[in-house]
């Protein structure tokens, strides 16, 4: 790009076309690769909304040929005849974008929750079963019956409803 263009207009010219969908998670999970990009090589993508314009729905078609990657995000390199289908590493997007060799299905990891937090959700559960249990036990102790003391009701109604007699 020259000097002096503004990034829309660079971004018109793009060889990268990325088709998409408005609410499309995938598609949204990729705007800070993409922006990342942009930042790092000054490289955009010319961007097509797939699920409400029937044009940019036929390009996509046309590109995705036999419908390899079938759905978005989906991104093509005009320069290279390269793509990549769905959400993908920075690394991998970069050298696709580039026209380096890449995958063209290549999820990045899965994003998991901070294991401090896990621990200290599941520390709080073992500690709500222990104490769940040392009552039961004590209940069992002091009654010698499993589930604890049986209510002790003279209503008929009551007892027949529940399937209690004493």
């Amino acid at each position: 790009a020259q000097m002096g263009q503004s990034a829309s207009t660079r971004k018109e010219k793009s060889h990268l076309l990325e088709f998409y969908g408005i609410e499309c998670d995938h598609c949204v999970e990729m705007e800070p690769v993409l922006d990342e990009l942009r930042e790092e090589t000054g490289l955009a993508t010319r961007k097509f909304e797939v699920w409400y314009n029937d044009d940019n729905l036929r390009l996509l078609q046309r590109l995705d040929r036999d419908s390899a990657c079938g759905g978005v995000p989906f991104f093509y390199n005009m320069k290279t005849r390269g793509w990549v289908c769905g959400a993908t590493t920075y690394s991998n997007f970069k050298a696709f974008a580039q026209g380096r060799p890449h995958e063209r299905f290549l999820p990045p990891p899965p994003k998991e929750e901070p294991p401090k937090v896990l621990e200290k959700f599941r520390g709080a559960f073992e500690r709500l079963k222990n104490e769940g249990m040392e009552r039961m036990q004590k209940r069992t102790d002091e009654t010698g019956e499993k589930n604890g003391p049986m209510p002790k009701r003279n209503d008929l109604f009551q007892r027949g409803a529940f399937g209690m007699s004493r």
